[in-house]
């Protein structure tokens, strides 16, 4: 996750600037406004102690909607006392020190750590704190864990709080900061369902692989049994024919009756890809097909049409057609 820049002079009256209504710019001097402001932002009464000559709080929010990305700068020493996370929060500490009183457990710079008591009061305190958060909903997070579509939502159970290896935390920063470039590159895109549902799963099983817990569930008998040709034809049928929709692994295995193991096994096994792969040559295909349907005067991008089959990134877009096709997108032929 990029270290946010957030320093820099900034008016005694309250700055709230919403360049969108998915992304809110707060910053303020005056610690009153400011406890009003973070009150509604994290559902929790603050406690702010401060030097009114050096006070500051600058907040950023980027929120599609099933997540949100928070930045924050608070030249205060803060404690907040909440009901439980909700969402589960990734918290990163860039300056200062963020201590969970509930757990007696303290975090500094560079330290990346899991607020998951979804069942239990919080009671935080904040020092001089420049960091960065995600937050993403329980369900998000249990939906990654799933393997057959009939069984109920796993429990969640996180046994450590912090990484468990520093490459863990690396791949999660990396996660992060594709998210959110994908997000600042297409703002008018940030709530299309093939953004966005993509990128809460992306989050979703980087939380699950970068937190110890226990959550996945042991493949069974039939993961392997069940990898058949049939399943494979009912599951490239159901991608066909939704691939402009949001649909992702576990409805894929739904489609296919049989389980997420065995569908990815499907896939490997009898098409060397897998399921996800195959939805995206689908997408980039359709992608493809607009490009080259596309009359004098269509006021429709490349970066529209890439954008509304799912990649918000338009360099990513370009290599993957370039791949396929031997060509960049802009010299599609004409039909």
């Amino acid at each position: 996750m990029k270290k946010p820049r957030m320093s820099g002079h900034v008016p005694a009256t309250v700055v709230v600037r919403e360049p969108t209504r998915h992304r809110v710019e707060f910053a303020t001097t005056d610690p009153d406004r400011a406890r009003t402001y973070l009150t509604a932002a994290y559902d929790a009464m603050l406690t702010i102690q401060r030097d009114p000559a050096t006070y500051l709080l600058r907040h950023v929010r980027l929120d599609p909607g099933p997540f949100h990305l928070d930045t924050m700068e608070h030249q205060a020493t803060t404690e907040l006392r909440g009901r439980h996370f909700m969402p589960i929060s990734v918290v990163r500490v860039h300056r200062g020190v963020r201590t969970d009183l509930a757990h007696d457990d303290r975090f500094g710079p560079g330290d990346l750590f899991l607020q998951a008591d979804t069942d239990r009061p919080c009671h935080l305190r904040q020092e001089s704190f420049l960091g960065s958060l995600v937050g993403l909903a329980p369900q998000a997070i249990a939906e990654a864990a799933r393997n057959r579509p009939e069984d109920p939502l796993p429990p969640l159970c996180f046994t450590a709080r912090r990484p468990a290896h520093p490459a863990d935390a690396g791949r999660w920063l990396h996660v992060v900061d594709y998210v959110s470039d994908s997000l600042n590159n297409s703002p008018e895109f940030i709530t299309h369902p093939l953004m966005i549902g993509p990128l809460t799963r992306l989050l979703a099983a980087a939380v699950l692989t970068t937190f110890p817990n226990t959550c996945t569930p042991e493949p069974c008998y039939q993961d392997r049994t069940d990898a058949t040709p049939a399943a494979l034809t009912r599951a490239t049928a159901f991608i066909d024919a939704n691939a402009d929709l949001d649909i992702s692994l576990i409805d894929i295995a739904r489609a296919a009756h049989v389980s997420v193991h065995a569908v990815r096994r499907a896939f490997r096994r009898h098409l060397d890809t897998t399921p996800m792969a195959f939805l995206r040559r689908v997408r980039l295909d359709r992608a493809h097909q607009q490009l080259r349907d596309l009359m004098p005067g269509d006021r429709a991008t490349l970066a529209d049409i890439a954008a509304h089959w799912g990649y918000p990134d338009i360099s990513r877009f370009t290599a993957d057609y370039h791949r396929a096709y031997g060509r960049p997108p802009g010299r599609t032929p004409d039909r």
